[in-house]
């Protein structure tokens, strides 16, 4: 792939805010919702903390079910009892 290396920062500069652009269908969404299910995963930010911009009222309710389900697929990932998946609930009841 030739933007693995783009999506690979995408998924782990954590400590960046970052600007991703590329035309429709190339997966900013799905790199997205991986970036904010490990920011909330490691407790680096909450789902009240977390700005998330997108230009269509589509793509934002596309986001938000992706990011319920990536959250759902990570919680049940995530050993019982840990402060990951404790952090994990939290985001998905908020």
């Amino acid at each position: 792939m030739r933007d693995a290396a783009a999506r690979e920062r995408i998924r782990t500069s954590l400590d960046e805010t970052l600007v991703v652009e590329a035309a429709a269908g190339t997966g900013k969404t799905s790199e997205l919702v991986a970036r904010l299910v490990t920011v909330l995963a490691e407790g680096r930010g909450t789902v009240q903390s977390i700005a998330a911009i997108t230009f269509t009222e589509k793509a934002a309710g596309e986001l938000r079910l992706r990011l319920r389900a990536g959250l759902e697929v990570e919680r049940e990932q995530a050993a019982p009892g840990s402060d990951r998946r404790a952090r994990l609930e939290e985001a998905i009841a908020h």
